[in-house]
């Protein structure tokens, strides 16, 4: 896949002529009852039913999702949700997103697609195409070059975006950037973080194709085909299906993938990191076709300006930094500790809070904490979105800020699948010390036909 240079700009600013509103959304107030975003979501269980619950003042006219059993029965059963389906009883239910787009585009403003990471691309770039405002589920893409296509072709739309990093809509990085950029904590040259979510979830201990696995038929309920989509024909497997999925290569990102996007987001924005220059990787066995059981890998960031150079320390499947203070608990989700030459900083999981360590500073600094000048998101970062598609305005991330971030995590997969330490040069999208690991930069297979990609 080629993509031209200028593309390879890591920031930019969408401008206000560029944007595509959708017919009867030009112009509007905020959330008048005749303004509501008609939206169609991709990917109903699962994230999707966060999407849903969040959504549910604007007006969805199309379900689309390839396993009804997981998809419209599942959520129609559950207690919390089945409610908020019953708003929409004249939305369309589709398997294929192809086909829905077929039927009824002029009828769709906006998408929201919370499927598996490798159809991410196909269906947003779909979404783009079509001119329709969208809303991917982190990280955003399964590989970069994926990333930087899907990021040019928005950008050249005009659409409004979103990724589903949904602490960049929240209280905690406001705070860390506020209070790293006040000084607070002084200079900051090390960070570390994790997550210690189960990780079987995220490693497999060896590829079930093989001749000892017994063949495997899917439920009547999936639409399997439709579920492969771009990625390589194999055998049914339930083992890959759903949210297991993740733990492999063609489909998924592991751990990191899933979880860098959320748990790096706070030093991204606080300390305006930019490209890594070097990434360097270590983890348990590497099974063919999956994902380590446990992985640290160390992110080296160049000095900007007067800054100095950062060095981020990642750790997951049951790995943990050294404790910032006594009695420090590292929960399960995870999150990151800011280390400065005046203090530390931690903020957690999905950057939904920031605190002083040790508490005891935290104590002191009531009353005299750096003010908030940053504005603040209400409702969440679905709301941010459709609010920003009837004003014409940027989310805080959109894929201008969310594709150097996917990018950041992609990079940590890349090294750790090429067990090595990688230099990286954002410009000609490559690594410089090791020719090797630059298959992992894109998709690994052909797509398959049929896909638009």
């Amino acid at each position: 896949m080629k993509i031209p240079r200028r593309e390879f700009l890591r920031t930019g600013t969408m401008a206000g002529s560029l944007l595509i509103l959708p017919r009867g959304l030009r112009a509007q107030g905020k959330s008048p009852a005749n303004s509501r975003v008609r939206i169609a979501m991709i990917g109903v269980g699962g994230r999707g039913k966060v999407a849903l619950s969040a959504l549910q003042n604007e007006q969805i006219v199309a379900f689309c999702d390839v396993d009804i059993e997981r998809g419209r029965e599942g959520v129609s059963r559950d207690s919390m949700s089945k409610g908020m389906l019953e708003r929409f009883p004249d939305a369309k239910w589709f398997h294929d997103y192809r086909v829905m787009f077929e039927r009824m585009s002029d009828q769709i403003d906006a998408v929201v697609i919370t499927v598996p990471d490798h159809m991410h691309y196909a269906i947003g770039l779909e979404t783009i195409r079509r001119k329709k405002h969208v809303y991917i589920e982190k990280p955003l893409c399964r590989c970069i070059t994926e990333v930087r296509a899907l990021h040019a072709a928005a950008k050249q739309a005009g659409v409004i975006t979103q990724m589903g990093n949904q602490g960049r809509a929240a209280e905690g990085i406001r705070l860390a950037r506020e209070w790293v950029q006040a000084g607070l904590i002084g200079e900051v040259r090390t960070v570390h973080a994790w997550t210690n979510h189960p990780h079987s979830v995220y490693s497999h201990a060896a590829y079930d194709d093989t001749e000892e696995n017994p063949p495997e038929m899917p439920p009547a309920s999936l639409q399997y085909d439709l579920w492969l989509g771009v990625a390589p024909v194999r055998p049914y497997r339930r083992s890959r299906s759903h949210r297991a999925w993740r733990g492999y290569v063609d489909y998924g990102c592991g751990a990191l993938g899933d979880w860098a996007c959320h748990q790096l987001d706070a030093a991204n924005y606080a300390l305006d990191l930019g490209a890594p220059t070097s990434i360097e990787a270590a983890g348990t066995e590497l099974k063919p076709g999956t994902y380590p059981v446990s992985n640290t890998l160390t992110y080296r960031f160049p000095a900007r300006g007067t800054r100095p150079p950062v060095e981020i320390k990642w750790f997951d499947g049951g790995l943990f930094p050294p404790l910032p203070v006594p009695d420090f608990k590292f929960g399960q989700d995870g999150g990151s500790i800011f280390y400065g030459e005046k203090g530390v900083l931690w903020v957690g999981s999905h950057s939904s809070t920031a605190r002083l360590l040790p508490e005891k500073r935290m104590q002191d600094m009531r009353g005299s904490l750096p003010p908030k000048s940053l504005p603040r998101v209400a409702g969440g970062p679905h709301q941010e979105w459709v609010d920003a598609i009837r004003e014409g305005k940027r989310c805080g991330s959109d894929f201008n800020y969310a594709a150097p971030l996917a990018e950041t995590a992609l990079l940590g997969v890349a090294a750790m699948r090429a067990r090595a330490r990688l230099e990286w040069d954002p410009v000609a999208m490559r690594f410089t010390n090791h020719s090797e690991a630059n298959a992992f930069i894109g998709p690994g297979y052909a797509y398959r036909s049929g896909w638009g990609v």
